[in-house]
């Protein structure tokens, strides 16, 4: 929607908008940016600041860089991670490729944590609006107009091994609750491409989680090249398009698949894997029953100590909370919460402003059928103020 497309009761719409959110730190406040929440929520005010507000809390949990030129990627999703932007569409929407079938989302999950990699993804998206902030006339069918993507997603090589392992389902699934919430209404169409009959699946599994409008944006193709061939030539110009999806571009080199745009993906090696990277130095162990915890108590002597922490399992996720105890009862400090650290290490600390007893729990209860064996250290360091002292 462009802003001059406004009647208005929306334009009025907009203003009260704006006003309700005044309090909020934007990463954008222009109109346009306003008015995608808007949109999504059907001009109701109320849904609209609530959306709003929720991705404000979404942006801080995965620490989105607000300027995305100085954000660095980690090496194995830039290596890895088969996404890139081809150039422009017809309307100069964003023309973005995912390789999702050439992905090794289990290698990418074992080299990087979750959130990361959800991070990485956020990014790509956020480079996307950063640019087309800087030109709008290049990037924006007009420079009152919201800014959107078409996406090609291939899914050649799609298989299995895409939706067996649990985690890479979980995080297939977060990418569409954070694509609906956290970016309303920047798609402009999206190409499903060399969908095998196992795709209907997946597709099943995260239409529940996919807005209405944006459902009727995706069109989704099988292996019939020249059906969806046709169908993006009708939104892209053949000079936007790689040779080997229909168009006339090529890498420099004349590589038909333009790898130096978005590349190939494929199997991540052993060696970026965070299991490879845990340190097993200065850690006792316990074992954790199925269905029961473990609890350690920490003596804390000098108020401001700072109570430090870092453990792994050898395998699947731990339950962790740490309480202070106060007579009979123990007041939580850090609530309980499941920790996916079989392939990587949890590391945290607190202030400890009272002296006295604190416990770390590790709790397992949720499991029936499998004990816990985890690597931990935790300690209590002074702060400088207490050695001054």
């Amino acid at each position: 929607m462009d802003l001059r497309q406004l009647n208005e009761d929306q334009k009025v719409a907009l203003k009260q908008f704006r006003e309700a959110v005044k309090d909020c730190d934007l990463p954008d406040s222009d109109d346009t940016y306003l008015l995608r929440w808007l949109i999504a929520r059907q001009f109701d005010l109320a849904k609209a600041e609530k959306m709003l507000r929720n991705n404000l809390e979404s942006r801080r949990f995965y620490q989105i860089n607000p300027c995305p030129e100085n954000y660095v990627a980690p090496e194995v999703l830039v290596k890895y991670y088969p996404c890139g932007q081809l150039g422009v569409d017809k309307y100069n929407n964003f023309l973005m490729l995912i390789r999702f079938g050439l992905i090794d989302v289990k290698g990418l999950l074992l080299s990087e944590k979750p959130r990361v990699c959800l991070t990485y993804m956020c990014e790509q998206l956020e480079k996307v609006y950063f640019l087309a902030k800087k030109d709008p006339k290049k990037y924006r069918s007009s420079p009152t107009a919201i800014s959107q993507s078409t996406i090609i997603m291939d899914m050649d090589g799609f298989s299995m091994r895409h939706i067996t392992y649990k985690p890479a389902l979980d995080t297939t699934v977060k990418v569409v609750q954070i694509i609906e919430g956290m970016y309303p209404e920047m798609l402009y169409r999206v190409y499903i491409i060399n969908a095998p009959k196992i795709f209907s699946v997946l597709y099943s599994m995260i239409l529940p989680f996919i807005d209405e409008r944006t459902r009727k944006k995706i069109q989704i193709f099988s292996h019939d090249s020249k059906q969806w061939q046709a169908a993006i030539l009708e939104d892209v110009a053949p000079e936007e398009l790689p040779v080997i999806y229909g168009g006339t571009k090529t890498d420099p080199d004349g590589n038909p698949n333009c790898i130096t745009l978005a590349n190939m993906g494929g199997t991540v090696p052993k060696s970026y894997y965070m299991s490879n990277k845990l340190d097993m130095s200065n850690k006792k162990s316990l074992s954790v029953s199925r269905g029961g915890k473990e609890t350690l108590e920490i003596q804390v002597k000098e108020a401001g100590s700072i109570l430090k922490w870092d453990f792994h399992s050898e395998d699947n996720d731990i339950s962790f909370a740490v309480y202070r105890k106060q007579g009979s009862e123990l007041l939580p400090i850090i609530p309980p919460n499941r920790v996916e650290c079989a392939m990587s290490a949890e590391e945290g600390e607190i202030y400890c402003n009272e002296t006295g007893t604190y416990v770390v729990e590790f709790d397992n209860s949720f499991s029936y059928f499998r004990s816990k064996k985890i690597w931990f250290s935790v300690t209590v360091e002074l702060t400088s103020i207490n050695k001054e002292e």
